[in-house]
């Protein structure tokens, strides 16, 4: 596991077992996105650097799992993670935040009552 920059303080990666090192860079460079450019520019860029597509890019990003190491399931602790670079301003400003198992299990035992 690797650490983005401190523009992004605590963004994590963990790469895929099929992953190499400069997938690992693509994801790295994409994540250091600071949510205040232009993010298809950004987007251009990183492709444009690595001489890949969209497509592969994407690809590439969807293989690494990308999480928030200070921002965790208020029930289970689990890691929040990311999809987008948005997702970081976004699920900080929360208050609290609920895995989806949690979530799904209190809704469960608040309807099953």
């Amino acid at each position: 596991m690797t650490a983005i920059e401190e523009n992004v303080m605590s963004v994590k990666l963990q790469p895929n077992m099929t992953q190499n090192a400069r997938d690992l860079k693509i994801c790295e460079d994409y994540w250091a996105y600071d949510n205040k450019g232009d993010y298809i520019a950004h987007v251009e860029i990183v492709c444009e650097k690595y001489e890949i597509s969209t497509q592969v890019l994407f690809e590439t990003i969807g293989e690494c799992f990308a999480y928030l190491d200070d921002v965790r399931c208020e029930y289970c602790g689990y890691v929040c993670p990311l999809q987008i670079p948005a997702d970081i301003a976004y699920m900080r400003a929360k208050e609290r935040w609920c895995c989806e198992v949690c979530e799904h299990a209190v809704w469960r035992e608040h309807n099953h009552r």
